[in-house]
């Protein structure tokens, strides 16, 4: 898909979700974006995700547009965390019961599949997302759509993660040397 393409492509499903024209079935606005990417590829997941992000990097109005909607149906339309609280104690434990099983099954492939630079990177992120989704009072997709907004519009934050992975690996490199003395 042309560069052209691809942003018309983002920019109508963004109209059509911002026009309530595609039910999202309470699912995350990026979700959605990526699975229609990948549907009209015919690829995969990932890129679609690069794609996504590709494009929104290099159109900083396209990038505002995609936040914007992201607002507009994570925190203006939706009020998720109301809908846990509201469940029986039995539902939530069962709920937190299956998810902390995701979680770590995911980092456990990942530990498989991925350099520890990317996992590192992957924790330090999930970490921003999760510290701005508890101090703006977003929901967790939210949040990162918002770090992820933040990173696009400005790559020297890019290097600065880049810097503390860096100092990560040298003090987990420092301290595996001194435990095999």
């Amino acid at each position: 898909m042309e560069q052209d393409e691809s942003v018309t492509f983002i920019r109508n499903e963004l109209d059509e979700i911002k026009d309530h024209q595609v039910e999202l079935h309470g699912g995350c606005v990026a979700c959605h974006m990526i699975f229609r990417l990948k549907e009209k590829l015919e690829s995969s997941e990932q890129n679609a995700a690069d794609l996504l992000s590709e494009v929104l990097t290099s159109d900083s109005v396209l990038n505002r547009e995609f936040i914007d909607v992201v607002e507009k149906i994570h925190m203006n339309d939706r009020h998720l965390g109301g809908s846990f609280t509201l469940r029986e104690r039995e539902s939530k434990d069962s709920y937190l019961e299956a998810y902390f099983s995701n979680v770590l099954d995911e980092l456990t492939s990942d530990l498989i599949t991925s350099s520890h630079q990317i996992m590192l990177r992957k924790l330090l992120l999930s970490y921003l997302a999760l510290y701005l989704a508890q101090t703006i009072g977003v929901d967790y997709h939210a949040a990162t759509e918002e770090l992820y907004y933040l990173l696009r519009k400005d790559d020297s934050k890019n290097s600065k993660i880049s810097q503390l992975v860096a100092k990560f690996e040298s003090k987990i490199k420092t301290h595996a040397d001194t435990e095999s003395r």
